[in-house]
């Protein structure tokens, strides 16, 4: 919730109609109802699953299965599109970030937070279920593939010490024995071996 509120706290105004990418279970849905009517909100997901219980969590707003590279909506749908933690998963992030400007009216506004990786194998890449394009490890390459889509006014801010840094501790505070059972299996992908940069980011349509 306090990410949600974080990323809507970047939005300029808070009208018109808004999209919510990858909603999951449609918590971010439902905290977007409160600043929104169910009217102008719209998810979607590419699980049904999760679709059926987004429904269920988020009434009145408008829910669909739908792969966020392939949005089937019409250009300039959209005043404001935010994605939480989704966006590296997406084949490929850049194919979204297309899609997202397309549906966007001029002057709308893109609002997300993502997972920057550095030292991403290949293998883990593919145990993870990201996406090898998608391996983007430093902001100025970010930047650029937003600007590339036709975004303007990118704003990048890197916010992983206020959202991973205490997990990260917690990984290097976690006993030795326990490691050595294995029970931290994470901790080769999301601790000391691979640095993850969660930022959040504003952009201009």
């Amino acid at each position: 919730e306090a990410l949600v509120d974080t990323l809507l706290a970047r939005l300029p105004k808070k009208d018109g109609r808004i999209l919510d990418v990858a909603c999951g279970l449609g918590a971010s849905t439902k905290r977007l109802l409160l600043s929104y009517p169910p009217e102008a909100v719209t998810a979607i997901n590419i699980s049904a699953a999760q679709v059926a219980t987004a429904r269920q969590n988020a009434p009145g707003a408008a829910v669909l299965q739908m792969d966020a590279v392939k949005l089937a909506f019409a250009d300039e749908s959209f005043d404001a599109i935010i994605c939480v933690e989704a966006a590296f998963h997406f084949d490929t992030r850049a194919a979204f970030v297309a899609e997202a400007f397309r549906v966007l009216k001029p002057g709308g506004v893109l609002v997300l937070s993502d997972i920057l990786f550095r030292g991403f194998t290949s293998a883990i890449s593919d145990r993870l279920g990201v996406p090898k394009a998608n391996l983007v490890s430093d902001i100025a390459s970010y930047r650029v593939l937003f600007g590339a889509a036709g975004f303007q006014d990118v704003k990048v801010e890197d916010a992983t010490d206020n959202c991973l840094g205490g997990f990260r501790r917690s990984l290097v505070a976690w006993p030795a024995s326990e490691r050595a059972k294995g029970t931290m299996s994470l901790k080769s992908s999301l601790g000391t071996a691979i640095v993850c940069r969660l930022i959040a980011g504003y952009f201009g349509a």
